[in-house]
């Protein structure tokens, strides 16, 4: 069985005693990207990403020639402007970077589509406040059919591709956020099924233990398919459409419904036609 990988942050006594996972590496500081690749490559360890979360637009970051070859997350709130940022698209596309826009800021739509068209993975993170559904809609459609070359726009092409009729598609693997894939870890090493849990304290392990002794605590066992209790009351979430390619992501766990409702079902018809056009054969477990 596949070890989970590992979000942790940038600390070198911590990253010393992780053995055989795989790591993302979370880092406050643009010039960390850099030391913290560096320190998990030479040590021998692999690296996955290296996460980062910046206040600045994207058209203020400074983009690095020791970047190269450095699969890089970028959080950032916005594009900017493009003609600040047209001379840097040349070395952003041929970095690993994958840029990271709030979905609820109805400019980041525009942005995603301009990125991908020129060559740069982008992806929408969904929050709590609610985005423009039609125009997410439109974005969609484009990242899953656009009728011209373009870079992914997840999380939508990660779950065209993955999409089966027989399975749930979870796709919290683009955030680095799903229980059973991926742990994270806080400075003392103290371990916690997602960010938001890291975040509120709430661990289900003090370590980490040994690669050959699995965890399987009943906080774990519990934590990966937290999902399924939404459906033993009378949550939103229970009679949606959409259900099995959201999982709850899109609308905050059904709080934005009906808008987030619509939009699941009408992305479920999407992927099918896309699934059918292409016919892909999908990658997860089937986790009904």
């Amino acid at each position: 069985m596949k070890l989970p990988t590992l979000v942790c942050p940038y600390n070198r006594a911590l990253l010393e005693g992780i053995d055989r996972h795989d790591i993302v590496v979370r880092v406050e500081q643009l010039p960390d990207i850099t030391r913290a690749a560096h320190d998990i490559r030479s040590s021998g360890k692999n690296l996955i990403d290296v996460v980062i979360e910046v206040d600045q637009p994207l058209s203020d970051i400074p983009i690095q020639e020791d970047w190269h070859g450095i699969p890089i997350a970028l959080f950032t709130p916005e594009m900017g402007r493009f003609r600040d940022i047209a001379h840097q698209v040349p070395r952003i596309r041929d970095l690993r970077m994958h840029v990271y826009l709030p979905a609820e800021n109805p400019e980041n739509l525009t942005a995603c589509r301009i990125l991908s068209s020129l060559g740069i993975t982008c992806c929408l993170v969904f929050g709590t406040a609610e985005p423009d559904w039609t125009a997410l809609s439109d974005l969609m459609a484009y990242a899953v059919f656009g009728p011209v070359p373009h870079a992914p726009i997840e999380p939508f092409g990660y779950i065209a591709r993955q999409y089966s009729p027989d399975a749930y598609t979870l796709w919290g693997s683009v955030y680095y956020d799903e229980p059973g894939e991926f742990l994270h870890l806080d400075g003392d090493g103290r371990v916690a099924l997602s960010s938001a849990a890291l975040l509120s304290g709430s661990y289900i392990a003090d370590h980490i233990p040994p690669a050959s002794e699995p965890l399987d605590t009943e906080d774990y066992r519990q934590g990966i398919t937290a999902w399924r209790h939404l459906f033993l009351a009378d949550h939103p979430c229970r009679a949606c459409e959409g259900w099995r390619i959201c999982m709850g992501r899109f609308g905050a766990q059904g709080r934005h419904a009906p808008g987030c409702s619509r939009f699941a079902a009408d992305m479920l018809t999407e992927v099918e036609q896309y699934r059918t056009e292409n016919k892909t054969e999908p990658l997860q477990e089937d986790l009904s």
